[in-house]
């Protein structure tokens, strides 16, 4: 490629004086995200006076995401989270991150999974077991506190005293207030004086204050406990400072517990939406569970529920946006990008790319049969990331989500509520505003 040959990104159109795309970014990210895959594989947008190159192309996406030496971690997106999360596995990069990485991968290994799989599968056998046949259930609230009842119960021992109520509570009330945070180029709405505020920072530091609490009880007693915390503490090679604890503790709740009960609440969604979809589902289910919760040995016979889960990260995508920054000049697919620019891609907008994925409004887990699966274009479908930024929860949160949807359809057919349609929210993991279903029994044990 000669010099003459490399591009200079354009700018989308659509920006306003002083905030640029911001505003589209924030009222209507999914709108504006998909409308920018019909341009250039590479384009550039406005956020405050920042310019943000959008990489549309599953290729360059990959590319880009596997050469951490020139788009490292960063960005305006990534920078706002540093404030909740610090330098955590998901905000880290180059030799901490690799560090951090080794450190923590004892406690994904496959013998704590198959643990931890044993906490989801009591907990869905005592959560499911409360049901009663045609009383409503609020499911989206149900899911979230089941989510972040398996994270604190893998995360920290029982002996701890947290109090998994308010931690929980305290939780999604940052989760709420997180998007507007990171989406304000200006930092001012944040900063205002309303009750939203007030409320968000006093979660915020009542979740602080718990984890330093519990990292000091460990710290003081330095057993294994058989909790994910236990591994982080004990780790060898001079282990984690206490900050460092704190930031990943922070980075595994925050990102991990929503975006698995937002997955198994829209999955209910459209298993309820497809009678198809629901009957092989509760087929599978009779064959492999006979009334029964989900256990770690079931995974390997659960190859439709796990097409459900695929289907439904596809199309309920767990994050609108994430964000790199160049260490250096670069050219990527012919666009010069300089030093120290924003790079920006969208999951969401690539799994709803018809020319990716054919038909990708329509709900449909057979495209995750392993032939239809195998003829996808690497990179068109990255839910837990690629490269050396993988989501190291990848297994915990793929097996807590199948065995979680496995366990409800042993037993339960959901019904949605006569003239209630869920809505994502305008939120980081676009949750489901509500989601009351009527549970009917399918199975006595």
């Amino acid at each position: 490629m000669t010099v003459t040959d490399v591009l200079t990104p354009a700018i989308a159109p659509g920006a306003v004086p002083v905030l640029g795309h911001a505003l589209l970014m924030k009222r209507a990210p999914r709108e504006f995200l998909l409308s920018l895959q019909d341009t250039d594989p590479v384009i550039g947008i406005r956020l405050g006076r920042q310019t943000v190159y959008v990489i549309n192309d599953p290729a360059l996406i990959r590319t880009a995401l596997r050469d951490p030496d020139t788009f490292g971690k960063g960005g305006p997106i990534t920078e706002r989270f540093r404030a909740m999360f610090g330098n955590g596995l998901g905000i880290s990069d180059g030799d901490l991150h690799r560090r951090q990485r080794a450190l923590m991968q004892p406690a994904f290994s496959h013998s704590r999974i198959v643990g931890y799989a044993a906490l989801i599968t009591e907990e869905a056998q005592r959560r499911f077991g409360g049901w009663r046949d045609g009383e409503r259930v609020e499911v989206h609230r149900e899911l979230a506190d089941l989510a972040l009842t398996n994270l604190t119960r893998a995360m920290f021992a029982a002996d701890t005293g947290v109090d998994a109520d308010l931690f929980r509570e305290a939780t999604a009330t940052v989760l709420n207030g997180l998007y507007l945070r990171v989406m304000d180029p200006t930092g001012l709405l944040a900063r205002l004086p309303v009750p939203a505020n007030r409320r968000y920072r006093a979660a915020e530091r009542y979740l602080r204050g718990v984890i330093d609490g519990v990292i000091a009880t460990y710290r003081a007693a330095p057993v294994d406990r058989g909790d994910l915390l236990s591994i982080l503490v004990l780790a060898e090679d001079g282990g984690m400072s206490d900050a460092q604890l704190h930031d990943e503790v922070m980075t595994i709740f925050i990102a991990g517990a929503e975006s698995i009960a937002n997955t198994l609440a829209w999955a209910c969604h459209e298993v309820a939406a497809h009678p198809e979809v629901e009957a092989k589902l509760c087929a599978e289910a009779d064959r492999v569970l006979a009334g029964r919760a989900a256990a770690y040995v079931d995974l390997a016979s659960l190859t439709y529920t796990k097409q459900v889960i695929s289907e439904t990260l596809r199309l309920r995508t767990q994050g609108w946006a994430l964000s790199r920054t160049t260490t250096r000049e670069t050219t990527i697919g012919g666009y010069a990008i300089p030093a120290n620019a924003a790079i920006m891609y969208s999951p969401h907008a690539l799994n709803h790319n018809p020319a990716l994925h054919h038909d990708p409004s329509r709900f449909d887990p057979d495209r995750w049969s392993i032939d239809n699966a195998k003829a996808l274009p690497r990179g068109a479908y990255i839910p837990f990331g690629t490269g050396n930024h993988t989501c190291i929860g990848e297994p915990f949160a793929l097996t807590e989500m199948t065995l979680t949807l496995a366990s409800i359809a042993a037993r339960w057919r959901l019904e949605p509520v006569p003239g209630h349609t869920p809505r994502p929210k305008v939120a980081l993991t676009m949750p489901v505003d509500a989601l009351p279903m009527v549970p009917r029994r399918r199975f006595e044990v």
